[in-house]
């Protein structure tokens, strides 16, 4: 794998800023509980821009002058590294990271006041981190208070998330082949998983193990907090407590993807506790996954997340129909929404260095954003079968299934990134005979 160009990156980032000046904060760690934290998890635009791991540092770019990038990094502090870990401290910071110039945070109020003249605007964060909003504000309105300086100083402040997040929305080479990579280590945890369910495990069982096989293949563990939900928990779209027994006869839906290198994968599979479908369970299956086909056939280039949707809608109102379930025609079902009783969800989104990646849905124009080569995107269409719903019958009630995978679009078709995870019936069947020991 080739080293990623975050430099280019940045560059790319600099030119959309005109006469704009970009702050861009990283990452600090959250408490937890009084004086423990969660782990450090970077934040994605800074690590997409930096490659950089290290909490609390400041990015700044600047469109004029020879400097173009500047980093704020944590000092170098021997007694601070003793109980918390190394710091990279300016000098590699510099290295490592190609910037063209690195200060040390206690600089910071000091210097980026002479880097914002000569710049009319600030593009910062306005949704998050108020503090540091509030400070280089404060900063720009005492540049130049009655006027008599003769250069640009910020007057106006702009969301600097969007010119990042467009830029995120095609993936390069290496950015597909970490995702490749969590891919892989999240087949293995759902044909784990498959193969453990019985009832003589929980729920929490089958997530620990899938934890386990995530890091065993190199992950740094969830990419979300993963759904293993049990019989009409599957109803639940996002289910966490995952403690509940597994009983015989009903089924397992579980939504969890690995995070490899920041990147995200993103799968559901939905499967027999015992490993062998119901008679209902399997028609259920079979309408779900037509779904899937009939949404994979709108994934390449010029089509829309909007297009992938409507085929699932489709296929799942046709489904609905088959099960007796409705017996207004499928455009009724469509045109009164009343399919959403059943499949309340979209059929896609995004996916990158976030599990729901930081990209615009819609054009300059706002028309759905048409799909171009590097874009990667979930396609997951379910049926839930709530147990209050006491106008379909009974043994519908309190059952679920959604099946999931992501999706790369190539330069003329796509790429099924979870593809070997098995989904067929007879495939699904097969991988609950398995032994899950093989994956430890």
């Amino acid at each position: 794998m080739e080293e990623t160009n975050y430099k280019s990156r940045r560059i790319q980032t600099i030119s959309k800023l005109k006469d704009g000046i970009a702050i861009l904060p990283a990452a600090k760690y959250k408490t937890r509980s009084h004086d423990t934290e969660f782990d450090f998890r970077q934040n994605s635009n800074f690590k997409y821009l930096t490659g950089s791991n290290e909490p609390e540092s400041i990015l700044v770019l600047t469109p004029h002058g020879k400097k173009k990038d500047h980093l704020f990094v944590r000092a170098k502090d021997r007694m601070q590294e003793i109980w918390a870990g190394r710091r990279l401290g300016v000098e590699k910071s510099k290295e490592i990271f190609e910037m063209d110039e690195v200060y040390t945070l206690d600089e910071f109020d000091k210097i980026l006041p002479e880097l914002m003249k000569g710049h009319s605007e600030v593009f910062i964060d306005l949704d998050q981190n108020l503090k540091l909003f509030n400070k280089v504000r404060k900063m720009a309105m005492g540049l130049d208070p009655r006027g008599r300086l003769k250069i640009p100083t910020p007057s106006a402040f702009r969301h600097l998330n969007p010119i990042i997040e467009k830029q995120r929305l095609i993936k390069d080479q290496n950015e597909l082949l970490l995702m490749k990579s969590a891919a892989k280590a999240t087949a293995k945890a759902h044909r784990a998983a498959m193969a453990m369910a019985s009832t003589e495990h929980s729920e929490a069982d089958i997530h620990n193990l899938m934890n386990y096989v995530f890091k065993k293949n190199g992950a740094s563990g969830e990419a979300y907090g993963s759904i293993v939900a049990g019989g009409e928990n599957g109803t639940i779209l996002h289910y966490i407590e995952n403690n509940a027994p597994l009983r015989d006869g009903e089924t397992l839906l579980i939504d969890a993807g690995s995070e490899f290198g920041t990147y995200a994968s993103d799968v559901t599979r939905t499967f027999p506790i015992n490993g062998k479908f119901t008679t209902i369970q399997s028609e259920i299956y079979e309408v779900v996954l037509r779904a899937m086909k009939a949404s994979f056939s709108k994934c390449s280039p010029g089509h829309t997340l909007e297009e992938v949707h409507m085929e699932s809608v489709k296929e799942l109102s046709l489904g609905l129909r088959e099960l007796g379930i409705f017996k207004q025609s499928v455009d009724e079902i469509i045109e009164k929404n009343l399919f959403r009783e059943f499949y309340p969800h979209g059929t896609s989104h995004w996916i990158g260095l976030d599990v729901h990646d930081q990209n615009p849905y819609l054009d300059k124009d706002f028309n759905p954003i048409k799909f171009e080569k590097g874009m990667c995107f979930t396609v997951e269409p379910g049926l839930y079968f709530q147990r209050d719903n006491l106008e379909i019958p009974e043994h519908f009630r309190g059952l679920a299934v959604r099946i999931e995978d992501d999706i790369l679009i190539t330069d003329s078709f796509y790429e099924n990134l979870t593809a070997m995870i098995p989904k067929e019936i007879k495939e699904v069947e097969a991988a609950c005979q398995e032994d899950y020991k093989q994956f430890l």
